[in-house]
């Protein structure tokens, strides 16, 4: 994986979802009603709740939680599952 975060962030999107793009979380919204359509996280069964601003590109109450926490880190600096870009082992051995 690399090691910036936004690339990090990039590789994990497209090999855990269908997706080949960072979406926008902020413009997700809860959906009201019965949701037709399946989570963008490859494989997931669950009912969707979330979708953009366009009314798609859903994602199960879960996946919204994962993807969310994903872009918060990435903001931030750090890689999920990984270390951070600012904190490589060899600085850590120092």
């Amino acid at each position: 994986m690399p090691q910036d975060p936004v690339s990090h962030l990039k590789a994990l999107i497209e090999k855990y979802t269908v997706l080949s793009f960072i979406p926008d979380i902020t413009s997700y919204r809860l959906i009201t009603g019965p949701g037709t359509g399946t989570c963008i996280f490859r494989g997931c069964t669950e009912p969707v709740a979330w979708e953009d601003a366009r009314g798609g590109n859903y994602l199960c109450e879960g996946h919204y939680v994962v993807m969310k926490r994903w872009i918060d880190e990435a903001r931030q600096g750090l890689i999920t599952g990984d270390y951070s870009a600012l904190f490589e082992p060899e600085t850590l051995r120092k």
